[in-house]
């Protein structure tokens, strides 16, 4: 059996998935849905510096997919992106100062510099933010988002993109987050969305062939991915962690940053095509403000 949910902490939960290397489950009490059994934090580690030294993830779909964490050309596709996160958290507040939990080469915090917000970054992997100093010349700091957050400067933006999927303890860190925000300030954040149109084309062909079939299961869930949210549960964990959310949206993985056949890349473009027009988008997207 899982220990307890990581996000309540109640037990016990339901098994969903029983993969090669992990398992699965939903919490009964709140839903969230979690992997078990963790990787340790050393695995993790190891997995992070290959990610930004060599690029190996063991997901030959996402072969390059970190390179494009060095260009900053205006056809870059995660250039692109962040513009258009930037474009919805300051419907929410005016540019400030922003702090990126998690920055790794801080090429987000140098699309929000030209934006006018005077950025600073943190991220625990050594390698990622000496690049984002020497090469982006940016205010980043090695090190834990929690220790550093005890300081008590206060942003006017926190943002984690795709971070809050890896925290062992997510309430803690949207917590830290809080109490890391100057008055009126806000969180941003993306997350893969667990009621997705891949979880339910996978799921079903895991389900009809009584757990034979997971390779499809295994490209969305992965090991560094502890936790899995829905609009419900996400919300869940912003309300555990002081935070009200102004808005969660759903958004779909662009394809462009993955190493794709044709055939593939057809699927995937028609099941969110799909996913669109159900509701079944594979991201989330989120702003949330101290709860008052």
């Amino acid at each position: 059996m899982p220990g307890p949910c990581p996000i309540c902490h109640a037990a016990p939960a339901t098994l969903r998935y029983r993969l090669p290397q992990f398992s699965i489950f939903d919490c009964g009490t709140c839903g969230q849905t979690f992997l078990d059994p963790l990787p340790s934090a050393e695995a993790i580690e190891r997995l992070f510096h290959a990610l930004y030294t060599s690029g190996d993830c063991g997901l030959p779909e996402l072969k390059g997919y970190y390179d494009f964490c060095y260009d900053d050309s205006p056809t870059n596709p995660l250039v692109q992106g962040y513009a258009g996160w930037l474009a919805r958290l300051e419907r929410h507040h005016p540019p400030g100062t922003l702090l990126d939990v998690g920055c790794g080469t801080g090429l987000f915090l140098t699309v929000a510099r030209r934006r006018g917000w005077q950025v600073t970054g943190i991220d625990a992997n050594a390698e990622a933010t000496a690049y984002a100093r020497g090469h982006f010349g940016l205010d980043v700091r090695t090190g834990d988002f929690a220790a550093f957050a005890r300081d008590g400067r206060g942003f006017d933006a926190i943002t984690m993109w795709d971070i809050i999927e890896h925290s062992r303890d997510a309430v803690a860190l949207l917590e830290s987050a809080r109490h890391a925000l100057a008055p009126g300030g806000v969180v941003a954040l993306s997350t893969p969305n667990r009621r997705s149109m891949l979880d339910v084309v996978a799921g079903t062909l895991y389900r009809t062939t009584g757990g034979l079939v997971t390779t499809p299961l295994e490209k969305f869930y992965i090991d560094q991915h502890f936790l899995y949210f829905t609009p419900t549960t996400l919300a869940g964990a912003l309300d555990r962690a002081g935070l009200a959310v102004a808005e969660i949206v759903r958004e779909a993985t662009d394809l462009r940053r993955l190493a794709l056949s044709a055939p593939k890349r057809l699927v995937l473009q028609t099941l969110f095509a799909v996913g669109r027009a159900t509701g079944l988008d594979n991201r989330l997207f989120a702003v949330a403000r101290a709860r008052t």
